[in-house]
């Protein structure tokens, strides 16, 4: 292992620009798409059930290109190779739109949800490919980065599309995407270390059965998914149920955007202090404190009744999804075998963002057509993230973590 402290200096400041380009260039799309939609003549129900297909497709094709990279391509190349794609779709969106042909729209929107996501989970592998071969690397600090880009993405991409239209904003992804291709290019390759070893012994390489075997005989692994998949069943659904609650208090569409550019915000101190706190409490203390946290949050959130109560609630994004995400990187990188990492990170983004996201929207709609309200509802998906804290515990008790 290396701890070059120079070179552990300039991968980190590479990986920090990679993401702040990436997040920024997705932002200007699955932010504002649903209203794109609306704009140019869909139906809501519509615009929201075609960004629900794009997001079944992409949870489904994860794996894949997780599995794809372990045996066949490095991360660097398929994400050169997809972020590509992507701001060639990203040039094609505005034609499409116009066009007015819902086919094309469709199988454009396709071209951006499923290779500019994949880009996501296959910088999530890379950055941990690169902490398994240089240990010191803070995945937090710069995952951090992602998030205030992608807060900042949010703010330029709408005044930009207030000013100039759809088009430009488009137009702005594109450029971003471009601008991840490059980054991609000069970013140093993460190396499979094992790989290189069985190699050396003749090992043959695992095929996709064997890859998905090896992954979830982990207990760790499987405890990690299952806990994460609870706290994260709430995520999607509160971005929902929040924009109905602030509304419901007379709230304007400017506060909308100032409670998701706080919760943004409130994600980068604690991405960057993460690795910190792990080494100085350990795995399994900071995984019951995200726990808990994700669970009063809930609650406090389905209790406030005014806007600027709700906004400052939703500081505590920094102490539940801002702790999570790189902490389950981190756990990550001590658990997966290099030789499936790929194929690991992404199934385990597949299951715990993608899956859990469809879920939690898929029982927020019908919880809301039985008649819940959206505190109701909240303290439903609270007794989520409960589950999420008891399976936790369950792991300390077990040994398992």
């Amino acid at each position: 292992m290396n701890n070059d402290k120079s070179l552990i200096i300039k991968l980190t400041l590479h990986g920090m620009l990679f993401q702040a380009v990436y997040w920024f260039g997705f932002c200007t799309y699955i932010t504002f798409m649903v209203t794109t939609l609306m704009d140019y003549g869909w139906k809501a129900g519509a615009a929201a059930g075609a960004i629900t297909c794009m997001s079944v497709i992409v949870m489904l094709v994860q794996p894949f290109f997780g599995y794809l990279s372990d045996k066949y391509f490095s991360e660097k190349k398929l994400s050169v190779f997809l972020s590509a794609l992507a701001a060639i779709f990203f040039i094609l969106l505005p034609l499409s739109l116009r066009s007015g042909n819902t086919a094309l729209v469709l199988i454009n929107m396709l071209g951006v949800s499923v290779c500019g996501m994949q880009v996501a989970g296959l910088l999530d592998a890379w950055i941990v490919g690169l902490k398994q071969e240089f240990p010191s690397i803070n995945y937090g600090l710069i995952r951090g980065i992602g998030s205030l880009s992608f807060a900042l993405a949010a703010q330029i991409a709408g005044m930009t599309t207030a000013a100039f239209g759809h088009d430009a904003r488009l137009w702005l992804g594109c450029g971003s995407f471009l601008s991840v291709v490059f980054t991609a290019l000069t970013f140093r390759s993460a190396r499979k270390i094992k790989q290189t070893v069985n190699e050396e012994k003749q090992i043959p390489a695992l095929d996709r059965k064997q890859a998905i075997k090896l992954i979830f005989s982990s207990k760790q692994y499987c405890l990690l998914v299952t806990v994460s998949s609870f706290l994260l069943l709430s995520n999607g659904a509160m971005l929902t149920l929040i924009q109905l609650l602030i509304r419901g208090f007379g709230g304007t569409t400017a506060q909308i955007g100032t409670t998701t550019a706080v919760m943004a915000t409130s994600e980068v101190p604690l991405m960057f202090l993460t690795a910190f706190f792990i080494g100085k409490f350990g795995y399994k203390k900071i995984i019951i404190f995200c726990c808990t946290f994700y669970v009063i949050r809930l609650f406090i959130t389905a209790s406030v009744l005014s806007v600027n109560a709700m906004i400052g609630v939703q500081l505590l994004q920094g102490l539940t999804y801002a702790v999570l995400i790189p902490l389950s990187m981190s756990y990550l990188t001590n658990i997966v075998d290099e030789r499936v990492r790929s194929t690991a990170i992404m199934t385990f983004t597949a299951i715990t963002a993608s899956m859990t996201g469809i879920l939690g929207n898929l029982i927020t709609s019908a919880l809301l057509a039985a008649g819940f309200t959206a505190k109701a509802a909240l303290v439903i998906f609270a007794f989520s993230a409960l589950a999420g804290l008891i399976t936790a515990l369950y792991g300390c008790i077990k040994k398992i973590w």
